[in-house]
């Protein structure tokens, strides 16, 4: 077990730890009070919502993004480059469902799993 997974597991069982536990702990200034647990990350983006996100980096970018380019949304990293590559690879292996396919092509001109995709906002 790593060490964090293993001081988060202490801090969430607090009150079921043996008291002599509990001292040690306090002893190493590992308290509940005083490592405040990071807030769960938020839930996975839908789809749609990466789709959404990749609309407005097209119009405000005028162009693809790179195949490892990230933006920042809300405070968290969203890696819309390996996103699109993902999805094209998932196109081309017909692993993709009819309605997402439908979503990604209408913001571009043309073939959007070619690498030279055209965005529509460009046309």
């Amino acid at each position: 077990m790593k060490i964090g997974s293993w001081l988060g597991h202490q801090l969430t069982t607090w009150s079921a730890l043996a008291y002599g536990q509990q001292q040690l702990m306090t002893a190493l200034d590992l308290t509940p009070e005083a490592n405040p647990l990071a807030p769960a990350r938020r839930t996975r983006r839908t789809f749609e919502e990466t789709v959404q996100l990749l609309e407005l980096f097209l119009h405000r970018e005028g162009r693809i993004p790179a195949a490892r380019e990230t933006i920042r949304v809300d405070g968290d990293t969203v890696k819309l480059g390996a996103w699109l590559a993902k999805a094209r690879h998932r196109h081309r292996a017909d692993q993709l469902p009819d309605h997402h396919v439908r979503l990604v092509a209408a913001l571009f001109e043309g073939d959007w799993t070619a690498e030279d995709a055209v965005p529509a906002v460009l046309v």
